[in-house]
């Protein structure tokens, strides 16, 4: 519905066209050097880690950034990366530092009258609040199929436990997913393709995005159970965004899965 109801002519160029290269490819350098570090052992696994998943989701926020900004100029795609690496660093270093994760959706909100492509304006409450009850409804049968066959269980977890992880979905690990997979690429590919091709493609992108995560277990029911409930997390993400042009309720939906999600631990 919102490429209907805001049309935008086609344009000549590239669907890919327009990717910030040079910080993308120092994002890459950047991401796969902490990787051989900590292969070879040379740095400790934990800022290694840290390092390449903020490299990887900082590309994520800089092109969907470069490609949301409007024509007479925008935030800088560095300024993005910078942020979301500025918080995975901050919480390897310290407890405390989990904070800096806020400053990337912080950053962003400050920017959202000159990131219209994203649509952080546009959302409506009840099309948010649709958003929370997918997320909701998917991972409370998430915890209820896991508990019953995969000999994980539900257990109520301490601030202390939950927090960290909160902070980390919605500054880095949602924010960035859906920046860049539905107010960037979706919203590129609906105004070529039909809703459903351009979905479909966005999902099987987003579903790699996810198994390429290192904190993501694997096990084969874990990677099954995965394919269902990100499939149907990202199609609905992707018709939200259809209907609203905004980002805010797939975020919304994102956090709250994963926040059921992280209630989930092994039975011994």
């Amino acid at each position: 519905m919102y490429a209907i109801t805001d049309p935008w002519l086609p344009s000549t160029r590239g669907l890919l066209s327009g990717m910030p290269m040079p910080l993308l490819i120092v994002l890459g350098v950047l991401t796969a050097g902490a990787g051989a570090l900590a292969a070879a052992e040379l740095v400790p696994l934990t800022p290694a880690r840290a390092v390449g998943a903020g490299g990887a989701q900082g590309a994520l926020l800089a092109t969907a950034v470069a490609w949301a900004r409007c024509d007479r100029g925008g935030p800088a795609p560095a300024l993005a990366a910078a942020v979301v690496l500025m918080g995975a660093v901050g919480a390897a270093l310290s407890p405390l530092g989990v904070i800096a994760y806020l400053a990337a959706p912080v950053w962003l909100w400050s920017q959202r009258d000159r990131l219209p492509g994203l649509g952080l304006t546009r959302a409506s409450f009840s099309i948010s609040a649709a958003g929370g009850a997918l997320g909701v409804v998917l991972g409370a049968h998430l915890l209820l199929t896991a508990s019953l066959t995969l000999g994980y269980g539900v257990r109520v977890p301490t601030p202390a436990h939950l927090a960290p992880w909160l902070a980390y979905d919605v500054g880095a690990n949602v924010l960035t997913t859906e920046a860049f997979f539905r107010g960037a690429l979706l919203d590129r590919a609906q105004r070529r393709w039909s809703f459903a091709l351009t979905s479909a493609c966005v999902t099987i992108l987003c579903l790699v995005r996810y198994f390429l995560d290192p904190l993501l277990p694997r096990s084969l029911e874990v990677t099954a159970g995965a394919v269902f409930y990100l499939t149907l997390l990202s199609l609905g993400n992707c018709w939200m965004y259809w209907r609203s042009g905004s980002i805010v309720p797939g975020i919304v939906a994102g956090v709250a899965f994963f926040a059921c999600y992280r209630l989930l631990h092994v039975v011994p």
